[in-house]
């Protein structure tokens, strides 16, 4: 799918025709923002570009079928500012967890304060609530809050976990309940029509269990395209965009992860931004010797497949 510029537009003869629930021509935001911050930029959680109508496809299939969409993809093709984007145009809440070697299968419902619980008995001020003890996480939050408004949950890098994390959400989210862990009678517990829309991010690091995947839908991003990266630029620029800058700055960086042994090691889609802007506002541009540096500290970083050669 190709909306226009705005979000708007009118359906196109290549589009994918079928009742969508979430559907992003829908979002006009941005043409109403574009100068609402101090510098006139947009934030990664005020537009995204829908420029593939099978990820807005697989995103209505994940809400239909209420299954979590896990989203595959090289650093910086979008996979953790597609959550916000989708909660954003669906008027839902949108929480986020991101995953560590630390996490724990539990900490995406809840977490046990121990030190807490035991600077209070050592004070002897025990409470009686054990549900001071058990700070509630995203799934429970999600749950909770789901007869006020539905959210967008995003579990972000869960390949850094241990692949226990994984195989433990599928009963909470299979079920659409957990128990409280302080009281195993007592469930919370959440309706198909007020479940969240769980959206997983994996940088493919390490393989996820089978059982884990065949509930999901699954999605891979690819890299971005010029054409991409310049949708990318109108809508977070605004007013300010310049087409000319916009497609030297693009090049420059496909240039370079052309250049890269592993292309998906390449510069993101947010390091882009930061060359564009910081060209547009400092008045470099490329093939002048200011350029060479803004491209060394903003796009290039030192990435050891880089051929100082070329």
């Amino acid at each position: 799918m190709r909306p226009d510029e705005s979000g708007g537009g009118q359906p196109g003869d290549d589009m994918l025709r079928y009742a969508k629930e979430f559907d992003p021509v829908r979002d006009t935001g941005r043409a109403t923002t574009a100068s609402d911050a101090d510098d006139g930029y947009a934030e990664d959680d005020e537009v995204y570009v829908f420029d593939d109508e099978r990820l807005v496809l697989a995103v209505n299939v994940a809400l239909k079928t209420g299954r979590p969409l896990l989203l595959y993809g090289p650093p910086g093709s979008g996979k953790s500012s597609l959550a916000p984007n989708v909660a954003r145009i669906l008027g839902w809440r949108h929480r986020s967890f991101v995953v560590t070697a630390r996490t724990e299968p539990e900490d995406l419902m809840w977490r046990f304060d121990a030190l807490r619980r035991l600077n209070d008995a050592q004070a002897n001020a025990l409470s009686e609530d054990m549900a001071v003890y058990y700070p509630k996480g995203p799934l429970w939050l999600a749950f909770e809050e789901a007869r006020a408004s539905r959210s967008v949950v995003l579990i972000d890098e869960i390949d850094k976990a241990d692949p226990d994390l994984p195989n433990s959400l599928l009963e909470p989210l299979g079920s659409l309940s957990f128990p409280v862990p302080w009281d195993s009678g007592r469930r919370v517990t959440v309706t198909p029509a007020q479940a969240p829309l769980v959206v997983i991010t994996t940088n493919d690091e390490r393989e996820l269990p089978r059982p884990f995947l065949r509930r999901c839908i699954v999605f891979e991003l690819s890299a971005p395209s010029e054409e991409h990266l310049l949708r990318v630029a109108r809508k977070h620029l605004g007013a300010r965009y310049d087409e000319t800058l916009a497609r030297q700055v693009a090049g420059a960086l496909l240039n370079f992860r052309d250049r890269l042994d592993d292309g998906a090691a390449g510069p993101s889609t947010a390091e882009f931004l930061d060359a564009l802007k910081a060209g547009q506002q400092l008045g470099v541009v490329p093939g002048t010797p200011e350029w060479q540096v803004l491209e060394a500290v903003a796009l290039r970083k030192r990435r050891d497949a880089w051929d100082h050669r070329a």
